[in-house]
């Protein structure tokens, strides 16, 4: 397959029948096409299935990072705005990213004879006592306890000085770079080309989440926070290609209308381990050149290509057995797969319906 030319723009409601993609989805169907298509083209998962304690902690870290940014962008306007104005605009903006009963928790949670740093780990503390995560006796890892370990670690490890990019810094109720979701349509021209069987013109909708857009030395960058049980050199490698930060790349660029190539990852590891002068916090600096696009707008055509083989039809789709342990677990559809055709009607009746979507709203009026 040979790439004519690609196009980014960012969807409207006339794009709301093109098939819609995000990382995850994307990374799924190649990882093993049934399990892509049941888990996140149809939303099914397997009844009975358990608590998932890594997704659960890592999204109750992400609202404390979404925190941290928002304080962050607070103290950065104090020079240039009057504080009345900028508690103002922090509700505004606290409103969407947490909820406005949510938001008011944490504000109300913290004293005024604090400082700074210290307001923004209370706040980090409320947020956590807020999002809905509880411990679960069979994961001694992912604890409440852990994770305001790792919440007040992280702030002390935050850098004030990299400032969260604003689309117009006059203006407090505009565009911040803070938990920012995406939905782009994406627009492929192939060149014709008898060995394969393309079509010409691809069209598809690529949403997700970006966590964060900052600015270094005048060069807008993307953040990206993950949370992992373990940093080290095979974790920093791992995104030296990976396909979700050229993606977000894509999609900052779009949404910033500058060219956003430079990314950072913060790793924190959960929970913390005794000694984490590397292994527990880590900031790791990729960027993409135009070869790193020209890869990633193939690999998702590919997947979307395969895709449309398969969508709605996971009985009849590849099953790549090498990922049925995925990272030392069986997968949950191994009972699907095992079984002939008809009996895999059964066990697809019988699944659990469980649907999200990274451009889900927080609310709480």
């Amino acid at each position: 397959m040979k790439i004519n030319s690609a196009k980014f723009r960012l969807a409207t409601p006339d794009d709301i029948e093109l098939d819609t993609y995000d990382n995850t989805k994307l990374v799924a169907l190649n990882t093993c096409p049934t399990w892509g298509v049941l888990r996140y083209q149809m939303h099914k998962r397997m009844p009975g299935s358990g608590r998932a304690m890594a997704l659960e902690a890592g999204t109750a870290m992400h609202d404390v990072f979404a925190w941290v940014r928002l304080w962050h962008w607070a103290q950065q306007n104090t020079k240039n705005f009057p504080i009345s104005k900028i508690e103002e605009a922090c509700a505004f903006h606290g409103f969407r990213l947490f909820g406005r009963d949510r938001y008011n928790t944490v504000i109300g949670a913290i004293p005024t004879r604090e400082d700074f740093t210290q307001q923004c780990k209370l706040g980090a503390l409320t947020i956590l006592e807020t999002s809905g995560f509880y411990d679960d006796p069979k994961d001694r890892r992912r604890t409440m306890g852990n994770l305001e370990e790792c919440a007040l670690a992280y702030i002390d490890r935050w850098n004030w000085k990299v400032p969260v990019w604003m689309r117009n810094n006059d203006d407090l109720f505009g565009d911040i770079g803070i938990e920012i979701p995406f939905d782009l349509v994406v627009n492929v021209e192939t060149v014709e080309d008898a060995s394969f069987d393309w079509p010409a013109s691809i069209n598809f909708r690529l949403t997700g989440k970006i966590d964060g857009i900052h600015v270094h030395d005048d060069k807008i960058t993307l953040h990206e926070n993950k949370t992992a049980s373990r940093l080290n050199e095979a974790w920093s490698m791992s995104f030296a290609l990976a396909t979700q930060v050229t993606g977000y790349c894509l999609a900052a660029s779009t949404f910033t209308e500058a060219s956003v190539n430079n990314a950072v990852i913060h790793g924190l590891s959960i929970p913390l381990p005794k000694s984490y002068d590397f292994g527990g916090i880590v900031r790791e600096h990729v960027s993409r050149k135009d070869y790193h696009y020209q890869r990633w707008i193939e690999w998702a055509v590919h997947t979307v290509a395969m895709y449309e083989q398969y969508k709605n039809n996971p009985i009849d789709s590849p099953k790549y057995t090498h990922s049925c342990n995925r990272y030392f677990q069986p997968c949950s559809f191994i009972p699907f797969c095992d079984n002939d055709s008809d009996e895999q009607k059964v066990v697809l009746e019988q699944m659990v319906t469980e649907e999200w979507s990274p451009l889900h709203e927080k609310t709480g009026e």
